[in-house]
């Protein structure tokens, strides 16, 4: 389950000081743990550069804690820190053995060792077992794939965004920063251990439990991501790259043009979803009642139930699926909608999603205390312009694309 700690729809997080410099703490005694040596870069900067790591070490993380706090809290935990450009990510996985049983993770991991070997020109692996390096190298491509792919579907590059508060692009409001609009890389941390996670929600998020994390860090701005094998069925490598792609686009596109208020759920979720099915449509389906089971055999084949309740006419309307509640307190049902929704939207216009971001983006006046009427009027004026569809226009073509493109059984 994808618990969502705090992700805080605050417009006082606008325009915030830059970051106070904080003095990073010495590292301690790295030479001696072997553990944060890469095997096939050696540490080397040029090699971990053209492997797309920036840095490696002790740095800050976010609202006043460092790298070397999280180590010393959670002690035990042999944890590789690393930048990328887009990302600060803290990497403790284990070793992983390939599921021997299933050909769709061979084929996708050899995909992948492929790609990695392209900057790692030494790596030497028949994608039975990946050591704990290699998975790191794989997650740093992961991660920024997933990134350049939200990059593609809002048509923006690195030039479209500010260098930090304050400033404007062509007269343009574009966040605060260089990330997608936010002035700090997004946070990943990747734990072996679920009392990992649970010892530092207690310690640094000031709460219990030991299940993954979507967070922000209200001081920094920071989104943040944490998982560990041992939560639900995250042992399986393939599932945990669906959980991070389902749950990682959401904090990206929360993030464009800065976090000021929440997007409506549907599409944030719905969005997620579509992106999450490409990696494995068979083992995406988070909600706090169902995560992915092997023995739940058809829960993850959405077009036909969809289209059942389509052709029963047993389905929310746009002005029901609006009022959707979070992506955690969503029925199983109502992800299915959202996913299916934008599945149609991204399938006959996909350059209306852009449209409807940017407008749905767009910041109220400071101090606005924004109301469900003023998101609802913001819908319906990005829906017609970035689709041009009203409410029931929408709900018929929709239903109509359904029954057409998605099989009964």
């Amino acid at each position: 389950m994808l618990k969502q700690v705090l992700l805080l729809p605050l417009a006082l997080l606008i325009c915030t000081a830059p970051l106070s410099a904080q003095k990073d703490k010495d590292d301690k005694d790295d030479k001696d743990k072997e553990y944060l040596e890469d095997p096939y870069t050696k540490n080397d900067k040029e090699a971990l550069l053209k492997a797309g790591i920036l840095r490696t070490g002790t740095f800050h993380w976010a609202d006043g804690h460092n790298t070397a706090d999280i180590d010393e809290s959670l002690g035990g935990a042999d944890i590789v820190w690393v930048e990328t450009a887009h990302y600060r990510m803290g990497f403790a996985l284990a070793e992983y053995v390939v599921d021997k049983g299933s050909k769709f993770e061979k084929a996708k991991i050899k995909a992948e060792l492929k790609r990695v070997a392209e900057f790692l020109p030494k790596m030497k692996n028949k994608g039975k077992k990946l050591d704990p390096w290699l998975r790191l190298h794989m997650w740093t491509m992961r991660s920024e794939d997933l990134y350049k792919q939200i990059q593609d579907i809002l048509g923006v590059t690195e030039e479209d965004f500010p260098t930090g508060p304050g400033q404007m692009k062509n007269g343009r409001y574009m966040g605060e920063g260089p990330y997608l609009g936010m002035q700090n890389k997004f946070n990943l941390m990747f734990m072996d251990k679920a009392s990992s996670l649970g010892r530092y929600r207690s310690g640094f998020l000031g709460n219990e439990g030991s299940e993954p994390i979507r967070h922000m860090f209200p001081r920094d701005g920071v989104l943040f991501f944490a998982v560990a094998t041992e939560n639900d069925s995250m042992t399986s490598d393939t599932t945990m790259h669906c959980l991070f792609n389902y749950a990682v686009t959401m904090n990206l596109l929360n993030g464009y043009r800065y976090y000021r208020h929440a997007l409506p759920e549907w599409m944030v979720v719905g969005m997620a979803h579509w992106i999450a099915r490409q990696v494995d449509e068979k083992r995406n389906y988070f909600t706090r009642d169902r995560v992915f089971s092997e023995d739940d055999k058809n829960i993850w084949n959405w077009k036909p139930k969809v289209r059942a309740r389509v052709s029963h006419e047993y389905f929310p309307k746009f002005t029901d699926v609006v009022a959707f509640k979070d992506s955690e307190n969503m029925k199983y049902t109502e992800h299915m909608m959202s996913w299916s929704r934008v599945d149609y939207l991204m399938a006959t216009k996909p350059e209306g999603f852009r449209i409807w971001m940017d407008i749905m983006k767009e910041p109220f006046r400071d101090g606005a205390n924004i109301t469900p009427e003023m998101m609802m009027e913001r819908e319906l004026d990005a829906l017609q312009k970035g689709w041009g569809l009203t409410p029931e226009e929408f709900d018929a073509e929709w239903a109509a694309w359904t029954l057409k493109n998605y099989p009964k059984k």
